[in-house]
């Protein structure tokens, strides 16, 4: 499919659908015109781009998780997911100046 319809299936604009593949965690084949064509894989994948990218992950490393999902290995995707998080998190931490209580 076109990235318009891409877009137009899973509610993501086309803008940062170009991004995604640019970025790298969105890969896409060209027709002989150069137009970008997805697989039907694509929704799933901007499915799991889009909720992973809720947890704060730079697109590099939803890049690297999405590696192993393409090899269907979820166990290695929540093993590399959580030290991902907790990493996150004790930044964010680090960041909440002290003596400050939510």
């Amino acid at each position: 499919m076109r990235i318009s319809q891409l877009a137009e299936r899973s509610g993501v604009p086309a803008t940062p659908l170009r991004f995604y593949e640019g970025a790298g965690p969105l890969p896409a084949d060209r027709t002989p015109s150069g137009h970008r064509i997805h697989g039907e894989e694509a929704v799933e994948r901007l499915a799991c781009i889009e909720a992973v990218k809720h947890l704060g992950l730079p697109l590099e490393e939803i890049a690297e998780l999405l590696g192993a999902w393409e090899v269907g290995a979820c166990a290695d995707v929540r093993a590399d997911l959580r030290p991902r998080i907790v990493a996150r998190l004790d930044a964010i931490e680090r960041r909440i100046p002290f003596g400050v209580t939510p």
